[in-house]
C-alpha cells in the first residue's frame, strides 16, 4: 500500500455498493432490504450466504433485533469483501467486478451515532466470539493497528485477525443521504457516471474522488 494509512484520524466508517445503485441512494439514502424505501432493483455484491446468516443472528444487545436490520460498515474500504469481489476468491458465490463498478460511501462515526440507533462490533458481526457495543466510549475495543494498516493475513498464526479486520459499525434501517460524507471511486470513468446521477439528483452537496489506492 506504499505506507498509506487508511481513516488515520479513525473517525470514519465506509460502505460499498454496485455504483449502479447510486441513483436510489441519492433519492431514498441507504436502506435494508425491509426498509419500506429499499430499492427494489438493488444489485448485491456481498456473499449471499452471509447475508442470509446475518438475517437471523440477534445483535448481543437487548432489543436490538437482528444484525440484518442494519445498514453495515467497515472501518476502512479495503474491506475482506472487496478483497473478494476485485479478485474472485469467492466465485461464483461472490461475482467477481472490475474495480470501476465498486462505489465506496464515507460516513463520519459521530453523525451515524446520532441516528435513530446504532452499534458497532470489535469483529465480524455475526461472529460467536464478537462483541457488540453500542457506547462510543468503547471505540478503542477495534483492531485499528491492522484496520488502519490494511493487514487481515493469518500467515503469523494470528487466525483471529480476520475476523477482527471485519469489525463493523451498524445503523438501524436506514441511512439518510444527508449523512453520507463522501464518495470515492476507482477511475475517471466511474467519477463521470457518479457526477452524472449527482447532477441528475440536483445533489449539489456530495462530492465525488478518484481514489484508487483505496481499492485492492
Amino acid at each position: 500500500m506504499s505506507g498509506l494509512l487508511i481513516n488515520k484520524s479513525r473517525k470514519y466508517c465506509y460502505r460499498i455498493c454496485h455504483v449502479r445503485n447510486l441513483p436510489h441512494i441519492l433519492a431514498c439514502g441507504l436502506c435494508t432490504k425491509h426498509h419500506p424505501d429499499a430499492d427494489p432493483d438493488f444489485i448485491q455484491i456481498g456473499n449471499p450466504g452471509i447475508i442470509s446468516v446475518r438475517d437471523d443472528t440477534r445483535v448481543k444487545i437487548s432489543h436490538y433485533g437482528n444484525i440484518g436490520d442494519y445498514v453495515p460498515f467497515y472501518f476502512t474500504p479495503r474491506s475482506i469483501m472487496q478483497y473478494n469481489i476485485v479478485t474472485g476468491y469467492w466465485e461464483p458465490e461472490v461475482p467477481k467486478l472490475n474495480r470501476q463498478y465498486l462505489l465506496v460511501i464515507e460516513c463520519r462515526i459521530e453523525v451515524l451515532a446520532g441516528l435513530e440507533r446504532f452499534l458497532f462490533t470489535d469483529g465480524q458481526a455475526n461472529a460467536a466470539v464478537t462483541t457488540h457495543y453500542n457506547d462510543l466510549q468503547y471505540i478503542s475495543a477495534i483492531d485499528w493497528l491492522n484496520i488502519q494498516h490494511g493487514h487481515f493475513h493469518k500467515s503469523d498464526g494470528d487466525f483471529d485477525r480476520p475476523r477482527r479486520y471485519q469489525a463493523e459499525f451498524l445503523v438501524h434501517h436506514h441511512v439518510p443521504v444527508e449523512s453520507i460524507n463522501a464518495l470515492f471511486v476507482h477511475n475517471e470513468k466511474a467519477a463521470t457516471f457518479v457526477k452524472e446521477k449527482l447532477k441528475e439528483a440536483d445533489n449539489k452537496n456530495l462530492k465525488v474522488h478518484v481514489q484508487p489506492e483505496l481499492y485492492f
